[in-house]
């Protein structure tokens, strides 16, 4: 079984962010409808909203290394921790053009709109992983975050 280090190539394939997005999509648009979101980003306080955020991080990141990188993680940090950050930067983009996309992101204070985003993005990374992670059954155990 090869690891991520012995692929070739570096960088996340376009397969891979369009696999991100789509899952992201398929939890946080339904989540950015509900109002009781609306409502909690105006009433929960920002530490709260950021300790769902850490543990959001801490799941994605065990889960990705769990799927790609265990028992190879060593030399591959630099790949672990971009694959990471690109879903979550994939899932925050995502959420907020949803919540644009409805009219609940520029209509509201600045701390309410990134509470809100951060509330769908929590939802959505976990789904965006998910399907990444599922698109080519075996073999995308072996191609960490290579095209």
């Amino acid at each position: 079984m090869r690891g991520p280090s012995s692929t070739t190539g570096r960088r996340l394939a376009l397969d891979d962010v369009a696999e991100i997005i789509i899952g992201t999509c398929v939890l946080a648009f339904p989540v950015a409808l509900t109002e009781e979101v609306w409502e909690i980003s105006r009433t929960l306080p920002i530490g709260r909203v950021l300790h769902m955020f850490f543990w959001s991080v801490v799941f994605v990141g065990f889960f990705t290394y769990q799927r790609y990188f265990r028992h190879q993680l060593s030399g591959n940090v630099g790949l672990f921790l971009v694959r990471v950050g690109t879903a979550y930067f994939l899932t925050t983009l995502a959420s907020a053009s949803i919540l644009l996309a409805l009219n609940q992101l520029l209509t509201v204070e600045v701390a309410v709109a990134v509470k809100r985003v951060i509330i769908v993005s929590v939802a959505g990374s976990f789904a965006g992983t998910i399907v990444d992670s599922m698109s080519r059954g075996d073999e995308s155990q072996n191609r960490g975050i290579v095209s």
